[in-house]
């Protein structure tokens, strides 16, 4: 009995260390994808990790499960990764987008969807790519959605992916402050945002994200100090 019971505890364990490579193998793959698209453009560096702490950090505090905080930080992680198939000279450009510009900008989440959707692993993931710049009032992309028929995550992503795009330098403008960021999501709460979401965000201790945003400064500035802002570039 004790040596079938060792038989089958070996299997066991075979098998976790298995799942555990695998599961090491496809993380250690999506934080270099998500790596190698950051670094298309020095002042986007770490913003996909970034997303993805807030968005993990957002849903748990929303009530989310650990497995499902952890679906919606793969998601943040990729969420830019259509931004592949985006001209540099669009993706860098450090002065105001033209009108088609910005149209080659908002066909990202397309691009990323199509990307990733063969994927199975990333199935439940991919709204959170696809949707993540929708607005709560019908005004964004790709497709329009509003209220709750954008996907959650989705819904979550934004206010992230919004906060950390305010919160960083970027070629055509510095970093806003802090208070500002905060009262633009306040403000947009309802418009912009899902409201509930929102409120949840503003509660957020940032503390451990301000360590990240100066841990990924550090690493950007030996590639040059920026340039006087120009005229503000179309969010994207």
């Amino acid at each position: 009995l004790i040596e079938t019971a060792a038989v089958y505890t070996s299997a066991f364990l075979e098998n976790a260390n298995l799942y555990s490579s695998q599961q090491s193998l496809f993380m250690g793959t999506i934080e270099a994808l998500a790596a190698a698209i950051d670094a298309k453009d020095a002042y986007t560096c770490g913003h996909s990790r970034r997303v993805a702490y807030l968005g993990e950090m957002l849903a748990r505090a929303a009530g989310a499960n650990p497995e499902q905080s952890e679906r919606v930080r793969i998601s943040g992680l990729v969420h830019d990764v259509g931004k592949i198939g985006v001209p540099e000279v669009v993706l860098c450009k450090a002065g105001r987008l033209t009108d088609d510009e910005f149209e080659l900008i908002k066909q990202h989440p397309v691009i990323g969807h199509k990307i990733l959707r063969d994927i199975p692993q990333l199935v439940d993931v991919l709204p959170g790519v696809l949707y993540h710049h929708e607005r709560y009032d019908g005004k964004g992309y790709p497709d329009g959605l509003s209220g709750e028929r954008i996907p959650w995550v989705a819904r979550v992503l934004g206010i992230c992916d919004t906060f950390d795009a305010m919160s960083s330098t970027r070629a055509y403008r510095p970093a806003m402050p802090r208070e500002r960021t905060l009262a633009e999501i306040e403000r947009c709460a309802g418009a912009q945002f899902d409201p509930q979401l929102a409120k949840i965000f503003l509660t957020l201790d940032l503390t451990e994200y301000d360590r990240m945003v100066a841990m990924d400064a550090i690493r950007v500035a030996p590639q040059g100090a920026m340039s006087a802002p120009a005229a503000p570039a179309k969010a994207a």
